[in-house]
């Protein structure tokens, strides 16, 4: 298994791989400014990680998103979506992940391979 984590002003991100299975795991709060400089190169650098491998992206234990985080967000699950075998992109049934998991969902039926639970 192959693990890297990621932490920022408060924001965690780990992603572990095993096999034809990956996961990426959010937590803490990312209320950075402009979290795109940061979270594009790495997540460019994890699809490459995780080619050809079932991807689960949860995002259950992130406390607070800020919008600049959506963007980098969304380009990771249309990466994901084109070079993995299968995205589930999985939300806690909160007010506030509610919202950004009905937006996902919209987006996912754009996507061949991706999935919100």
């Amino acid at each position: 298994m192959t693990e890297s984590t990621f932490e920022r002003d408060g924001l965690k991100v780990r992603i572990s791989v095993a096999g034809d299975s990956s996961r990426i795991e959010w937590s803490g709060v990312s209320d950075i400014r402009s979290p795109a400089m940061f979270l594009n190169p790495l997540f460019e650098d994890w699809t490459g990680k995780t080619r050809n491998t079932f991807v689960t992206v949860d995002l259950t234990k992130l406390e607070y998103m800020n919008s600049a985080t959506v963007k980098p967000l969304v380009d990771l699950i249309k990466l994901l979506d084109q070079t993995s075998l299968g995205v589930v992109v999985v939300f806690r049934d909160n007010d506030w992940q509610r919202a950004h998991r009905n937006c996902m969902s919209a987006l996912a039926r754009t996507l061949k391979k991706t999935k919100v639970q």
